[in-house]
């Protein structure tokens, strides 16, 4: 940002007033300004928002149980990325890496924090002294707009490399005397990419979990690289999103919602396609509950 001038002032040189800057000459240099700088400043402006909710998430480690919070991988270029560990993914025997979807960015961080503060607290609490580590992963490219962008897959296979890479350095890192297991959450668009991920690269994970999923360009469970048993898929009332998205991302046009898919499908009591992660709803115990392995304690549909 200090690389960054000021933008030139409204609030004088206006019409009828005397100056040594005429009010034409004025408009003209806001118009340069904005030209030159208006976009790199909208950009890093929307930033800082998202580096003060990381920021707040470091500050609130010990307020109402939140462990010690780790920064795995950030940047401000483009939309920005931002990795962060709620607890040591190194020592962890549970860690979950959830993948937002479209919207996806720094700017909007603070959210999906939330979410994963909300997903750690519950995890933890079905545990006996075992260590959870829940990763936000925005490392990729998402897309911005629902009706412009997300349609298009190539959001998803940009950041498929990455996401394998990132998956399976988790798991090579981890120190926990049974290696670890792993859940990769997917959101939306984020379950394209986790899918992209098992199709074109390696999903190094125990389990998959969708949620809201528009497709994840493969027809059957048995593709996502995990055990038979261990794709687990939500769809809450009132969420549009698979019906539409099955066009676009659909191995085939089916979704993991379908029965024949192959998934199993965890039971919601939430409403639309952005309440998954709402604190103490059966559709976050669902996830922690598949997330800590103590899948008997998993509500699926009848």
């Amino acid at each position: 940002m200090a690389a960054i001038p000021p933008k030139p002032s409204h609030s004088y040189n206006q019409p009828g007033q005397s100056s040594d800057v005429s009010w034409r000459d004025q408009q003209q240099r806001i118009r340069e300004w904005e030209e030159e700088y208006g976009a790199d400043h909208k950009r890093l402006t929307e930033a800082l928002g998202g580096i003060d909710a990381i920021e707040n998430r470091f500050d609130s480690v010990g307020r109402e149980g939140l462990p010690e919070a780790y920064l795995l991988g950030f940047s401000t270029k483009g939309d920005g990325r931002a990795i962060i560990a709620n607890g040591n993914p190194d020592e962890a025997d549970h860690t979950s890496v959830y993948v937002p979807g479209t919207g996806a960015s720094l700017p909007s961080v603070g959210g999906d924090i939330t979410r994963m503060n909300s997903l750690w607290r519950t995890a933890d609490a079905m545990t006996e002294g075992e260590n959870v580590s829940t990763i936000l992963w925005v490392g990729y490219d998402a897309p911005d707009d629902p009706k412009l962008n997300s349609p298009f897959p190539h959001y998803a296979h940009d950041g498929a490399a990455a996401f394998s890479n990132f998956t399976e350095g988790i798991k090579e890192a981890n120190t926990a005397e049974s290696g670890g297991h792993h859940t990769a959450i997917g959101h939306s668009y984020g379950t394209t990419v986790i899918g992209a991920t098992a199709r074109m690269h390696v999903l190094y994970v125990d389990d998959v979990i969708f949620a809201g999923s528009p497709g994840v360009e493969v027809s059957h469970a048995t593709e996502m690289d995990v055990p038979i048993g261990h794709v687990w898929n939500q769809e809450a009332e009132g969420d549009w999103v698979p019906e539409i998205g099955r066009f676009s991302h659909g191995g085939g046009f089916v979704v993991p919602s379908d029965v024949f898919f192959g998934a199993k499908q965890m039971t919601t009591d939430t409403q639309g396609h952005s309440n998954y992660w709402q604190y103490e709803s059966e559709s976050l115990r669902n996830q922690a509950a598949v997330v800590t392995g103590n899948y008997g304690e998993v509500s699926l549909e009848e």
